[in-house]
């Protein structure tokens, strides 16, 4: 592993810092402030590292098998439907923001739960974490690359989220994290914090991840296949950690309508 000397050293390091403000969070108000912020620091670094480990566990990507799979389901490339094979630039740029917004989400969401109650805002980032780690093992155990050669071959100089998201992959992207889809799994969780707890954002919140669903596809990120495993997941994460306040929601639905009809 290329520079793995680093990445121990780095991850020991990480290790030494959580335990020391695991000790100083209640005699520090910025120890105290840190520990609550920095697992959402941690989740690049640590997706990154998942295509370092998964070509030493699986020496081969499982894109053929993926591929295949999305068009016996589809009976054509997903992709290809969507966009064509010229493509339309407002369309292309579109799909790019949305997909782009998946980086914007995530603080957002994270400092208006903070700003609304602390130990809401601790809740929602462990049912983030749990969920971004489950997808880093598997990215681990089954990597899929997606179908970045085609988006090279289709998708050239374009617009300035384009390009935003080009230099992001430039930059940070290791491939072999493509199924499921992190960005759809994780929005997915994030649509529901925000619908449940800010009432005024519902739409926006269910719209933004369904345009980032059809982008990851459009934009010829991910299979469609990966689309589906990541609503699963997203999906599987809310009624697992949020079983309780589902149930209570629905039984005091069904108490209000009861009390309607008489």
């Amino acid at each position: 592993m290329t520079g793995y000397a680093y990445h121990l050293a780095f991850n020991l390091s990480v290790i030494l810092v959580v335990l020391l403000l695991s000790f100083r969070r209640k005699c520090s108000l910025l120890a105290g402030t840190v520990s609550l912020w920095y697992p959402l620091v941690l989740y690049g670094l640590l997706y990154y590292q998942t295509g370092l480990i998964n070509r030493f566990v699986v020496p081969h990507f499982l894109d053929g098998f993926f591929m295949n799979l999305d068009v016996w389901i589809f009976g054509e490339f997903p992709a290809l439907f969507l966009r064509g094979k010229h493509g339309n630039p407002f369309l292309d740029e579109f799909f790019h923001f949305f997909y782009f917004s998946y980086y914007l989400i995530i603080p957002l969401t994270s400092i208006l739960l903070f700003r609304k109650d602390v130990k809401l805002f601790q809740n929602f980032v462990f049912q983030l974490s749990s969920l971004f780690y489950l997808c880093f093992v598997i990215f681990i155990l089954l990597p899929v690359e997606g179908p970045i050669a085609l988006r090279n071959e289709y998708y050239h100089q374009g617009g300035l989220f384009q390009t935003m998201i080009d230099f992001i992959y430039t930059r940070g992207e290791n491939p072999g994290a493509a199924f499921p889809s992190s960005h759809v799994a994780v929005t997915f969780l994030i649509a529901w914090w925000g619908s449940k707890h800010f009432e005024r954002m519902k739409i926006p919140y269910w719209l933004t991840c369904l345009f980032l669903s059809i982008a990851t596809v459009y934009c010829m990120f991910h299979y469609a296949v990966d689309v589906i495993g990541g609503l699963l997941l997203g999906a599987l994460a809310v009624l697992t950690f949020n079983w309780v306040d589902i149930k209570r929601h629905n039984e005091d639905t069904f108490e209000e309508r009861e009390r309607n009809r008489r």
